[in-house]
Formats: C-alpha cells, structure tokens, sequence
C-alpha cells in the first residue's frame, strides 16, 4: 500500500519514444510499489497488441522511473544502430530495399 504523501511517477512513451516523466498522485498510480515483472508484463502486452512500446508505466519511486525509461531508449537506440548496419551493407538493390528490424504490415507479406 503507499504511503501517505508518497509521489509516484509515470512514464509516458508515445512512438517508441520516453515523452515524459511526471509525478502522480497514488491514487492514480497502476502499482503499489516496484514490480519490475508487472512493468515487463505490460511492456511486452503493449508490443505484442501494438507494435510498439508506447503505453503509460507507474513507478513508485523515481529513480525506478528513470531506469525503465533509460531501457526503452537504450532499446530504441539498438534498433536504430541495426538498421545503420544494415544501411551500411547495403549495395544497389534491384529491388526496393525493407528494413529487416520493422515488421511489414500484413498484406506486404
């Protein structure tokens, strides 16, 4: 249970992307305390429902808020490395070329 006066925190992530950290009172907060498998759990229910990381995340401290949010951009960051490899190895192709780190939508096969 929180404790009285206690600030929790929320990280928003729209676009694959942290947009925001913020404080929020308890009584909006998704969590009592923690729990990193909870936080994973909803992670990967987000990115299986919607290709994406994006989705609000509760923290009941700060510094647990920060470090989620460093793992998403440390996340981010490897795709973006791959796909400059990738890029990078690329020659002319004689067909156009698909990022092999971005799923194709389903009638591209």
């Amino acid at each position: 249970m929180a404790a009285f006066g206690q600030t929790f925190y929320r990280v928003v992530v729209r676009r694959n992307l942290v947009a925001e950290i913020r404080p929020i009172e308890p009584a909006e907060a998704h969590c009592d305390d923690d729990d990193p498998l909870k936080v994973s759990t909803q992670l990967a229910q987000n990115n299986r429902a919607n290709g994406c990381l994006d989705g609000e995340y509760d923290f009941a401290t700060f510094e647990a808020a920060r470090h989620f949010a460093t793992l998403c951009a440390d996340y981010l960051k490897s795709f973006c490395d791959k796909s400059v490899e990738a890029l990078n190895r690329l020659e002319r192709p004689d067909e156009p070329w698909h990022n092999p780190f971005v799923p194709r939508p389903p009638d591209e096969g």
